[in-house]
């Protein structure tokens, strides 16, 4: 199945903290793209968060949101520079 592709920071957050690998993360402009598995079960906890009815442990999320940040505000320094791939 393809990547699944996003640019919603708080979705990603959700994603990760529920237990899925963010594969990558690009720049686009401004803009982030967090990549991630394509699997059915992702797809569908994409839709339960979009439907305001997805469960997850509200610290755990808290901490993806910090590491995120953390992540986009320090490791991209240089215009056109990658993020590179999550663990480097």
């Amino acid at each position: 199945m393809q990547n699944l592709e996003l640019n919603d920071f708080y979705l990603a957050a959700y994603l990760i903290a529920s237990g899925y690998e963010m594969l990558d993360i690009s720049r686009i402009g401004n803009q982030s793209i967090f990549i991630f598995g394509g699997s059915e079960g992702i797809r569908r906890n994409v839709g339960n968060y979009y439907a305001n009815t997805a469960d997850v442990n509200a610290p755990r999320f808290a901490q993806e949101i910090k590491k995120l940040k953390n992540i986009i505000h320090t490791t991209y320094t240089e215009p056109g520079a990658d993020y590179g791939k999550k663990g480097n």
